[in-house]
């Protein structure tokens, strides 16, 4: 587990200077795919870490995701 949080790591930082260097020269079709595909790796490595890590964590975000517009309208929001 612990190498492929280095691996999911070492991508993600070289996602990120890809992101960047392509925003800095104002190339933003391909800015938009990099960050794009930075959220889709990000979001995938923690779901794949929620589904191996052997607890049942998912089924409570899911609770909690539930909670969320009975809360907003408590608050008002």
């Amino acid at each position: 587990m612990i190498k492929l949080l280095f691996v999911l790591l070492i991508i993600i930082i070289i996602l990120l200077i890809f992101w960047k260097k392509n925003k800095e020269i104002n190339n933003y079709k391909k800015s938009n795919f990099y960050k794009t595909l930075l959220i889709i790796i990000i979001i995938g490595g923690i779901l794949f870490f929620l589904a191996t890590s052997g607890r049942f964590m998912l089924p409570q975000i899911m609770k909690i995701i539930k909670f969320l517009p009975l809360i907003s309208k408590l608050i008002g929001i």
